[in-house]
């Protein structure tokens, strides 16, 4: 059976007999149908690995046997904060799965002026909470020890103050620098995407005069939730975990 990785929002012990909370229970026993003897690893965020062995069942509350724990690192050296613009539907949701899969390390979801999702809908208590459930998912998935932070929606005018590190804007102009003729960062920027109608020329300048510097992904405009994961994938190669 493969080993399964499996979020646990508690408090874990070292060691010993530990019951999971019904949430992850009811993902390890129904979603994954995991049987006894079924090995997992357990992670809180805190960055240790509990590695342990599926040994029964109580009130519908899994009972996990913890062997030991270990510190497993997954943060990538290059510290990504993804401005993702919003999309409708599967595209965001795909974008947001494949820029956690990629460890950027947070993400805010932007409202630019060609989005088609506007900032109070956005801003709905089950929308970002679907979002954080699906970050520990692809954390999951992917093996991830420490969780991306998802911010609130913001409109990207109020957003230009929060710029960390270096600033990166994509723009399919081909006068443009690409990736590899930039000069390497420091431990951590920001990188931000339009959206589906692009960034306006308002929004382009308003990057520039912020310390934005404009990058070109090539010869061929990508979709607005292809560009960004793209564009994060180039980074973890050059200057990331790659």
């Amino acid at each position: 059976m493969p080993r399964i990785h499996l979020y646990a929002d508690s408090e874990l012990p070292e060691s010993g007999t530990y019951l999971l909370p019904t949430d992850p229970s009811h993902h390890l026993l129904k979603v994954f149908r995991a049987r006894m003897g079924q090995e997992l690893t357990l992670f809180n965020g805190d960055g240790w690995v509990y590695d342990g062995v599926l040994t029964g069942a109580v009130e519908r509350r899994a009972e996990i046997e913890i062997r030991r724990r270990f510190q497993r690192d997954t943060r990538s050296p290059l510290a990504i904060h993804l401005w993702l613009p919003l999309m409708r539907g599967e595209r965001w949701d795909w974008s947001l799965q494949k820029a956690v899969e990629l460890g950027v390390q947070t993400i805010q979801p932007v409202v630019c002026q060609h989005a088609v999702v506007q900032l109070d809908e956005a801003r709905s208590e089950k929308r970002i909470k679907r979002w954080q459930d699906m970050v520990i998912a692809a954390c999951e998935q992917s093996g991830a020890t420490h969780i991306p932070t998802v911010a609130a929606p913001m409109a990207l005018d109020d957003l230009w103050a929060h710029r960390r590190g270096m600033g990166l804007v994509l723009d399919p102009a081909p006068e443009h620098p690409g990736f590899r003729d930039l000069p390497r960062p420091g431990i951590e920027l920001t990188l931000l995407s339009g959206p589906e109608g692009g960034l306006s020329a308002q929004e382009l300048a308003a990057a520039s005069a912020r310390g934005f510097q404009k990058v070109c992904m090539g010869p061929r405009i990508l979709r607005a939730e292809t560009a960004a994961v793209a564009a994060v994938a180039v980074l973890q190669t050059l200057w990331g975990d790659a």
